[in-house]
């Protein structure tokens, strides 16, 4: 930007615009990885925090309806089915008086997905909230604690991984950890 001030043009020299542009680019080296670390921090966390709600979800409507809530892992979002590789794809909510049938139709009153960019790994693919609001193993009727990992496999940020861990009486927390190579979480 030139001006004219009693007969002398001043403005910018070609040393203050390159220091300015030195300056703009060290900002933004630093900067960037720093918000990426935010961008994967916040994903996860807000991932966790849905699964979380639908578990949530699953034990009050369990408790609401004095009747099974199954929260499965799901393919399809009309069936139950195992996690491929042991990684969920997406997650489904139904409510069941007779935790020994499958999906009826009309029965489905939830349905949930997750990211592409993150890992939902856990053993279990199947859980069963009773009407007392415990969790138990969906076919048998033992009572159940665990976790389920929601994890960003590039290991950006440092703690890439938030455990949603679930106890037999059927609450539910979320941790976070570090885990490179996003493993199944020790349950």
């Amino acid at each position: 930007m030139l001006a004219v001030e009693s007969g002398k043009e001043t403005g910018f020299t070609l040393i203050e615009l390159m220091v300015t542009v030195a300056v703009m680019a060290i900002v933004l080296t630093v900067a960037i990885p720093s918000f990426t670390n935010l961008i994967n921090g916040n994903r996860l966390t807000s991932q966790a925090n849905e699964l979380l709600s639908a578990l949530s979800y699953a034990r009050s409507e369990a408790i609401r309806r004095n009747a099974d809530v199954i929260f499965c892992h799901s393919q399809d979002g009309t069936s139950c089915s195992a996690p491929a590789g042991g990684n969920w794809q997406g997650w489904i909510l139904f409510a069941n008086a007779d935790p020994s049938t499958v999906i009826a139709a009309g029965r489905l009153h939830g349905q949930l997905r997750t990211l592409s960019s993150s890992n939902l790994t856990n053993a279990a693919f199947s859980l069963r909230y009773n009407a007392q609001g415990f969790i138990r193993q969906a076919g048998n009727n033992n009572l159940l604690s665990g976790s389920i990992r929601v994890c960003h496999p590039s290991g950006i940020p440092e703690q890439n991984a938030r455990d949603v861990r679930f106890i037999s009486g059927g609450r539910a927390t979320v941790t976070s950890a570090s885990s490179p190579a996003c493993a199944t979480p020790d349950n």
